[in-house]
């Protein structure tokens, strides 16, 4: 009894210490509302995005209309400057679609980190847009690449 005890324990901290669950700010959702971001790795902020890596990132959201197709782009800003990030654009491979109004969905996606990247302090915005161009989602994250 005691062993099953602490394996939960231990299963319920390893939990806690793996989870990514950041801090971020809402840049306009309108068709969805966002539920919880997890990026991993992400263990402080800013998140510490290591070049040659590749960064994970989960979406759990409500749709708040019906979602036929959505797409994806994500974008750096440096020092003002709106920099695409490339990713896959069909937003539809990383979450399921059709989307019912009201329906909870997990998105998840990945960045690659290239190596080419400079060090520096950079704002992720990650958006997914419906079929109607609005955004179901869309935040805004601290980001510092390094090696």
């Amino acid at each position: 009894m005691m062993m099953k005890a602490c394996a939960i324990i231990v299963a319920v901290l390893f939990c806690t210490v793996n989870a990514n669950d950041v801090k971020y700010k809402d840049c306009g959702s309108v068709s969805g509302t966002i539920e919880s971001i997890d990026i991993t790795p992400c263990p402080q902020e800013p998140c510490p995005f290591k070049r040659s890596t590749t960064i994970n990132v989960t979406v759990e959201f409500t749709a708040k209309v019906a979602i036929s197709s959505a797409t994806t782009k994500v974008y750096g800003f440096i020092a003002g400057v709106k920099v695409p990030f490339p990713v896959p654009g069909d937003a539809c491979q990383d979450m399921s679609c059709p989307v019912a109004a009201g329906a909870k969905v997990t998105y998840k996606n990945h960045v690659d980190v290239k190596p080419e990247y400079p060090n520096v302090s950079v704002v992720v915005q990650w958006e997914v847009r419906d079929q109607d161009g609005k955004d179901i989602f869309c935040f805004n994250v601290p980001v510092q690449i390094s090696n």
